[in-house]
């Protein structure tokens, strides 16, 4: 290939040092915001549909468990005398019963069915809460990728372009072939760099499609960076822990599980107190010229006391089971405190780094690869010495980048974790 005149090649590095990478991709349309991520995964994704029509069904059980018992009718026909024929009889006998809710249980069972609906809609809130976190993860992760491979593209046409002045120098013997090789090096190293970015960035893109109820493979176009730094509204580690404590979704579900078992304990409890049934029984004779010849009236109870260590087990069971919910709420909060604490570290960190290398060192870095970029064009400096500067330069860029994409998705970790994220 034939060289470039040496005063092009000159613009040209001038020209990219200046240009600004763009984040852009080939699918068309406005950018894609994290808001409108969020929005489709609580709208489409199956999990948060599913959970929806599972709460739907359990408040359907709060009107059947605080219903009467159904109504029992008999017919009974009675013959004497050796009437084997199946269609006649001699008296024909009636009955009505019906259970009378006296003891309360009814009352036990509905508060039981209304806790369990309730653990349903926790369950709604938590789940959805888990994949928004995801949704959010995947979104940074996608954002963090797309800039290091922008940045990654603008030092690798950088290197092709200070290559190429080495090349048009070559002709002259005015440069060092050692120079040339390292900076085709250092593009292999770039190129190796790619191909990690873009198994990265397919990875991230098949998990925010997947949560977003679309195909893995489908293409998602440019992505809309947040303003600023979404604030978590806490000015201590201690205040966030408690708001966790307080307003975590998981926290609140496994509150509901415990109210519950305390319910259901509490059905246990009194179930051996049974409900009176009435009895009215009819006869008709069919010799007797009336429509009913007379009538019996009666109350039956069950006799559960026969049966006590059934009643007995079932109320060790129900307490176990709310002493277990118990202790798992207990470990989950202890989980909580600690994922906090990690989390708030981790945000903490990534400001640091964020300011560290914005305000120090990218600065130093680009001053530094734009007057060995100068000094390339001029040949006061070999292609060597810039080959490392721009190393610096992209390292110090891609951390920056990787830093501020970090910042955003701790943050909004924090928010997932005590609950102040924007479920609405």
């Amino acid at each position: 290939m034939r060289a470039l005149p040496v005063r092009l090649l000159v613009l040209l590095i001038l020209c990219t040092a200046s240009a600004r990478p763009s984040f852009a991709t080939d699918v068309g349309g406005p950018p894609l915001t994290l808001d409108q991520v969020l929005a489709d995964v609580r709208a489409k994704h199956p999990e948060i549909k599913s959970a929806t029509a599972m709460a739907a069904a359990d408040r359907e059980r709060i009107v059947q468990a605080g219903a009467w018992e159904d109504p029992v009718a008999g017919l009974e026909l009675q013959r004497m005398n050796n009437n084997a024929r199946v269609f006649s009889y001699d008296t024909v006998e009636l009955s009505l019963s019906q259970k009378i809710p006296l003891s309360g249980n009814r009352e036990r069972r509905r508060a039981a069915a209304t806790a369990e609906a309730g653990v349903s809609a926790a369950a709604i809130r938590s789940r959805s809460f888990m994949l928004v976190a995801s949704a959010r993860d995947a979104f940074f992760a996608l954002l963090r990728t797309r800039e290091q491979l922008a940045l990654v593209a603008d030092s690798e046409r950088l290197l092709v372009q200070a290559a190429d002045l080495v090349r048009s120098r070559l002709a002259t013997g005015g440069a060092d072939t050692t120079a040339l090789l390292m900076a085709e090096r250092e593009r292999a190293q770039l190129k190796e760099r790619v191909i990690m970015l873009e198994r990265e960035a397919a990875d991230a893109t098949a998990t925010l499609n997947t949560l977003r109820d679309l195909a893995p493979q489908t293409p998602i176009g440019e992505l809309a960076a947040p303003a600023a730094t979404a604030a978590t509204g806490f000015a201590t580690l201690e205040e966030a822990q408690a708001h966790a404590l307080a307003h975590r979704p998981e926290l609140r579900e496994a509150e509901a599980r415990i109210t519950a078992a305390a319910r259901n304990e509490d059905v246990a409890a009194r179930a051996w107190r049974p409900d009176p049934e009435v009895m009215v029984k009819a006869r008709h004779v069919q010799a007797g010229g009336r429509i009913l010849n007379d009538y019996d009236t009666g109350v039956a109870v069950s006799l559960p006391w026969a049966n006590n260590d059934k009643y007995r087990s079932a109320q060790r069971e129900a307490a176990r089971r709310r002493e277990a919910l118990q202790l798992d709420a207990a470990a989950l909060r202890t989980k909580t405190a600690g994922e906090i604490r990690e989390m708030w570290t981790r945000r903490d960190t990534a400001l640091r780094s964020v300011e560290l290398y914005r305000d120090r060192l990218l600065p130093l870095a680009r001053q530094g690869a734009d007057s060995l970029r100068t000094g390339l064009v001029t040949g006061k400096n070999s292609l060597t010495e810039l080959v490392a500067a721009q190393r610096a330069l992209i390292d110090a860029q891609t951390t920056l980048a990787a830093s501020l994409a970090d910042l955003h998705r701790y943050n909004s970790m924090l928010a997932t974790l005590t609950g102040a994220a924007d479920q609405s």
